[in-house]
């Protein structure tokens, strides 16, 4: 009689078996690196996609000074969309505009300081630019500082209508030793256009991106 078991052995399951045990193991780690290097692909690519649109994003956050209705500062906020033409922002920078133009301080690096800021709502595209300018060549401040001072007031900052608004303020002239020689005053209209920054240097410059397209002032007599 044949052996029973010669009968149970069967050459083709034996070497399916013997295959499963030595490269079965090593397909299903091959497939389970598969799976995760997939997954840190799919990170990766979502990682990249999370930075680029966060590097689209605009980083620079410029402050608003909120001030009253002479410029005097109240708060300092962060600046929105929403408040970038704030009535109150806008008359501030006029006032400043007014301030370091007008101001006759008794110390030349100060006076050159304050020409400088003046310029920041100036550009060359508009009239103010070469106002300014033929206003600086008849009148140096630098040749009058010698002789007297002058610290400026605003006293008030009136819209006339869109983008134009007027502006009264009075000069307190001193001599070198401090002592008051008079009191002019002094009315402006000014019309400005407002352009917003687009660069961080624009936003250092001119954070609310406010100038001055046409400036135009008169001494008030009493």
């Amino acid at each position: 009689m044949p052996n029973d078991n010669n009968n149970n052995i069967n050459p083709y399951f034996d070497g399916r078996r013997e295959w499963n045990e030595r490269y079965g193991s090593y397909i299903k780690q091959v497939n389970t690196w598969k799976i995760i290097t997939f997954i840190s692909l799919f990170t990766a690519l979502a990682s990249v996609a999370g930075l680029t649109y966060i590097g689209s994003k605009n980083k620079l956050v410029p402050y608003v000074v909120e001030v009253d209705k002479v410029g005097s500062i109240r708060a300092v906020n962060y600046a929105q969309q929403s408040n970038i033409d704030n009535k109150r922002v806008i008359k501030y920078s006029l006032a400043e505009f007014i301030q370091n133009f007008k101001t006759i301080y008794g110390d030349a690096k100060i006076q050159k300081d304050m020409i400088f800021k003046i310029y920041r709502y100036l550009s060359p595209s508009y009239p103010a630019y070469n106002m300014v300018n033929s206003y600086y060549k008849e009148h140096s401040p630098f040749e009058r500082l010698s002789t007297e001072t002058v610290r400026v007031k605003v006293n008030s900052i009136v819209k006339i209508n869109k983008g134009t608004y007027q502006v009264d303020w009075e000069e307190i002239v001193s001599d070198p030793r401090g002592i008051k020689l008079r009191t002019d005053n002094f009315k402006a209209s000014i019309t400005t256009v407002i352009i917003p920054p687009n660069t961080q240097a624009e936003i250092m410059k001119n954070p609310i991106g406010l100038y001055i397209k046409e400036f135009n002032f008169s001494k008030i007599i009493k």
